[in-house]
């Protein structure tokens, strides 16, 4: 496949607007916004509408993209790195068991060092069956070399996209990404989302130059062949060296953004309420995390020095940036989606294994709550807190 670098004019955006759209929705415009050239999906619910509308603007010639059509996800993969590998900047969205069908080539883009990007729309897994939100799918690969991006409402979607193209492009990551939302909280839900111009998101995120290697007849290589023990821990080991480079690239980007558009939703952590004296943190990710602001609110209101620390990047793991947040704290209360069955929440064992790691170990108190989408209120986290600080009284 021969994939060309041109960029056309993306029709009806000359200017910044503001669209009432879903999530889904957001991460389709990012993908056409960052001029995507070759896309490949196969639907399952709830990241169906993502490609329905990205295909839209392929087929309205919005987008100058190759839109190919797959038997499977494991498929959608496979042309995902194809494509990748020659040069080309390529999207795809997938979600729940469309994700571990893919399992085996997202770590195959992972450490090939293909910088593709994917929006995952984070689902329950079977048995029982249930299509709402939960976030074991896509933490389930945090260990494959991934960048994972967690995203709290419908404007984070769309502009974490267009971050994610620019941080693993990026010569020292080249890296893939997954930009991760809630099932239907943020996927089918509609809110406003302020969009530059198409100008703008250029000059920010030029077309996609790869100066490792690229795929091409002309000029043959072998690539991904055997490889014996002392090549490939050297291997292991740039990759592990990049994505420990990614989190630097991560603030870089983020700051830029901001610079460049006036939003910030923080970078590899997003804190509020806390400041080096809070005793009490909250952890947690994803649309909970936004909700809990207006927990952190009431308890504030009830004399508690609390706030709440949002894990924004789950890979690189932000360590650093969890010990110096969680620096005098006496207590931390995880609210997370995900469980890792046999021990504890899959953020509570990261980050209690960064605060080992320090000099403060404040007392965990840990609760897995909105699994299957269930509602996380404000009121119902402020008197889960509550619960934890009395039992220290007793």
């Amino acid at each position: 496949m021969t994939v060309s670098n041109n960029r056309p004019v993306s029709l009806g955006h000359e200017k910044p607007m503001t669209l009432i759209i879903s999530g889904n929705h957001a991460a389709a415009y990012a993908a056409k916004m960052a001029r995507v050239e070759v896309v490949a999906a196969y639907p399952i619910t709830p990241s169906t509408g993502c490609i329905e509308k990205v295909s839209e603007f392929v087929d309205s010639g919005k987008m100058g993209a190759k839109y190919i059509k797959v038997e499977s996800e494991h498929s959608a993969a496979g042309a995902l790195i194809g494509a990748s590998a020659t040069g080309a900047r390529t999207f795809s969205s997938t979600s729940s068991h469309g994700l571990l069908y893919m399992a085996e080539l997202v770590w195959w883009a992972a450490l090939a060092r293909l910088p593709t990007v994917m929006s995952i729309v984070n689902r329950e897994l079977a048995p029982a069956w249930s299509i709402w939100a939960q976030t074991q799918d896509s933490m389930g690969l945090r260990d494959s070399g991934c960048i994972q991006y967690y995203c709290k409402n419908v404007q984070e979607v769309f502009d974490t996209v267009l971050m994610a193209y620019k941080v693993g492009e990026n010569e020292q990551v080249y890296m893939p990404s997954l930009v991760c939302q809630d099932a239907f909280i943020l996927s089918h839900t509609s809110a406003p989302v302020d969009m530059p111009s198409q100008a703008e998101v250029d000059d920010f995120l030029p077309p996609y130059t790869p100066k490792h290697f690229i795929l091409d007849p002309k000029h043959p290589v072998t690539h991904s062949n055997l490889s014996y023990p002392s090549h490939f821990r050297e291997k292991r080991q740039n990759i592990m060296e990049s994505t420990h480079r990614a989190k630097q690239i991560i603030k870089d980007v983020c700051a830029d953004y901001k610079k460049r558009f006036g939003r910030f939703h923080g970078d590899l952590i997003e804190t509020y309420g806390i400041d080096k004296k809070t005793k009490h943190i909250i952890v947690s990710h994803s649309s909970i995390a936004e909700e809990i602001e207006v927990t952190v609110d009431i308890l504030k209101e009830k004399g508690y020095d609390v706030g709440l620390l949002r894990l924004r990047v789950l890979r690189p793991f932000p360590d650093e940036e969890i010990r110096e947040a969680c620096k005098g704290a006496e207590t931390i209360h995880f609210i997370e989606r995900a469980p890792s069955y046999g021990y504890k929440g899959v953020i509570a064992i990261d980050t209690m294994a960064a605060l080992y790691e320090g000099d403060n170990h404040p007392k965990p108190f840990h609760h897995i709550e909105g699994l299957s989408g269930m509602d996380v209120t404000a009121e119902y986290v402020a008197d889960l807190i509550e619960k934890d600080l009395a039992s220290l009284k007793r």
